[in-house]
């Protein structure tokens, strides 16, 4: 496998056709049928499925297609840290990803006394949504990402675990199920929600859910807004369905545990294909001794 074989690959599935392939990279078709071929016999499969309107990827080629983004992502990061090291360009940047839900524990938590522990390095957080991680960590655009996602079946993630959450309800004191301990699917049927307006996965979820009722989630009110959100839900128009880190702040609501909710645990993740600097190795320290102090035991 090299790269301009893995390059080859990629062009014929982005044009579905070799000729178009060969034609794009200014080279002959039997270059690349070469290219493919030897893959083939590389790994012991069929890469595409040959037809005289073009080519489609086989359910091995597809895997294999997987690899190769991941290998080229890697390659070009690699590249890049690389030539940072090359021009003398002394690290002092950490860019952090996180979702839309978890920034209230990872700032008190962890990013204030970092910031206090290692004022020589520019620490850049962006909220991006929980899918978007995996490309972002692969293609380098951040050095590592917070995240509540279940971590991809794959040896290329290292991970910390740091805090765990819980998926409530927020509820205003008074109303008929303020004293439950908990609540159910059949509790929420009818209520008007309010809704995050961000990547939730917890909304496919509550879709399943109330799929078995023959319903879908009565939502009112989708928004980013969490400051509406909270007044709204405080005076009994809506009922909010978000993580505890988020509720907790809201003193003039009851929070109330949603059953059928497993706890989400947090993680920092990053790629460990990649070469990481001074500066990330002095994060990941610290977060895996900050870690310990916040995890359940």
């Amino acid at each position: 496998m090299t790269l301009k074989q893995i390059e080859y690959f990629q062009m014929v599935i982005a044009k579905g056709n070799i000729s178009a392939a060969a034609d794009e990279l200014y080279i002959s078709r039997s270059v690349i049928s070469r290219a493919l071929a030897e893959l083939e016999e590389e790994f012991l499969t069929n890469l595409f499925i040959r037809s005289k309107n073009g080519v489609v990827l086989t359910e091995s080629g597809e895997t294999i297609a997987c690899l190769f983004k991941e290998v080229s992502s890697c390659y070009k990061a690699t590249k890049r840290r690389i030539c940072q090291i090359s021009s003398g360009e002394k690290p002092s940047a950490f860019h952090l990803g996180i979702t839309p839900t978890n920034a209230y524990h990872v700032y008190s938590l962890y990013f204030n006394d970092f910031r206090q522990c290692f004022p020589e390095i520019n620490l850049y957080v962006n909220e991006y949504g929980a899918s978007d991680a995996w490309k972002l960590l692969m293609d380098g655009t951040v050095d590592a990402f917070l995240t509540p996602a279940r971590i991809l079946d794959h040896n290329i993630f290292g991970s910390i675990d740091l805090y765990q959450t819980q998926i409530m309800m927020g509820v205003p004191f008074g109303c008929r199920i303020a004293e439950k301990k908990s609540l159910g699917i059949s509790d929420i049927l009818t209520l008007p929600l309010g809704y995050l307006n961000a990547p939730m996965p917890v909304e496919g979820i509550l879709n399943s859910c109330f799929q078995t009722f023959d319903e879908t989630p009565n939502v009112v009110l989708r928004t980013s807004d969490q400051k509406l959100l909270h007044v709204l839900n405080s005076s009994g128009i809506i009922y909010t369905i978000l993580p505890s880190d988020i509720l907790e702040t809201w003193t003039d609501v009851q929070r109330i545990p949603l059953d059928f909710f497993p706890k989400s645990m947090h993680r920092l993740v990053w790629n460990k294909a990649l070469a990481h600097d001074s500066v990330f190795h002095s994060f990941l320290s610290f977060m895996r001794d900050r870690s310990i102090s916040f995890l359940p035991s």
